[in-house]
């Protein structure tokens, strides 16, 4: 299902990940339960497999052991946590999971408004220097080759 990306994976030399440093299923499992609704697919299989990954400096974000997520600024849910005790961030996107914040001037989080019919949330990016949100990529899958193909 997703080996074009698997592919893709094993040979570019942009993203940097981590052999064997998968999220157990048991982590992913807790971490849906909190936030109220399953990972997209591709996502999932991302985290089952690899796991991490960094990238121009920035790290995807991921799911870390329940011990470690207090404190692991690379954990999906601790950003989470992070962004909802802003009020005027969840007021203004109430639907954002952050995913990936390469640098100061953009972000790409899940819009989680919107899911389609095999369970996948958008990719929007945020450039923050214009306060200007489009949509990325449809698919976890395909915010991960698109950001390869555009840094290899």
């Amino acid at each position: 299902m997703y080996e074009r990306l698997a592919d893709k994976l094993k040979t570019t030399s942009a993203l940097k990940w981590f052999p064997g440093h998968g999220a157990e299923e048991s982590w992913i499992t807790e971490l849906e339960e909190e936030l109220g609704f399953r990972l997209p697919p591709s996502y999932r299989w991302w985290l089952t497999r690899y796991g991490n990954a960094g990238l121009g400096g920035g790290h995807i974000l991921t799911v870390t052991s329940p011990e470690h997520r207090e404190y692991d600024d690379s954990d999906i849910l601790y950003i989470h946590r992070l962004n909802q005790a802003e009020e005027w961030l969840v007021s203004r996107f109430p639907h954002r999971l952050d995913l990936f914040v390469p640098d100061s001037d953009e972000l790409y989080y899940f819009d989680t408004s919107s899911k389609d019919e095999h369970g996948e949330f958008p990719i929007m990016r945020y450039d923050l220097m214009n306060d200007l949100i489009d949509t990325y990529a449809l698919t976890f899958a395909e915010f991960l080759e698109q950001l390869i193909d555009e840094r290899s």
